[in-house]
């Protein structure tokens, strides 16, 4: 199964306008070299990351106006018979990836599974539990582990809804 990865960073001061942009420039590139290629898409699935601004973006987007930015980026880029976008969290934590997905989902009109790939997001916490121990904290590692992959399972169903502030999610200027 062909897995496309394309990552656009959120290292940068870009807006969320100028991330929609060349997200759609780079998945449009990428999509068309696929069919050049003859690659067959209803066997591929995208694993790409959350469209979002730069984190150093002095702007302020809400987690409703990410995920509608995503959704754009899908609709003008994604071939329907490619079933699936797996994001990845790409130095977002757990909590904001999770929002950002289940926000997605709540708006999500397309034909598309919209899901996670997050090692990095769930693994990290995991590792940082066992720092100056000298062992593993199976116990704790356990529980933490299946509260995050509850969190990422109901994030995409779109029913993850963080009992935070509800600004979780949305990308708040320093």
């Amino acid at each position: 199964m062909p897995i496309v990865e394309p990552d656009v960073s959120l290292q940068g001061r870009h807006t969320l306008d100028q991330a929609v942009a060349i997200n759609i420039k780079v998945l449009s590139t990428l999509f068309k070299a696929l069919i050049d290629h003859g690659v067959h898409l209803p066997g591929c699935t995208l694993k790409s990351n959350i469209v979002n601004c730069g984190k150093d973006c002095s702007l302020s987007y809400s987690v409703k106006q990410i995920a509608s930015a995503n959704k754009f980026v899908l609709q003008q880029t994604l071939p329907v018979s490619i079933k699936s976008a797996n994001y990845l969290s790409g130095g977002q934590t757990l909590k904001q990836a999770a929002a950002r997905l289940a926000a997605l989902n709540e708006i999500n009109a397309g034909p598309w599974n919209l899901s996670f790939s997050w090692s990095a997001a769930i693994q990290l916490p995991l590792l940082e539990l066992c720092k100056g121990h000298g062992c593993l904290q199976l116990d704790t590692m356990k529980s933490l582990y299946t509260e995050e992959l509850e969190m990422a399972s109901l994030a995409a169903s779109g029913k993850w809804h963080p009992d935070l502030q509800p600004s979780d999610g949305d990308h708040t200027s320093a």
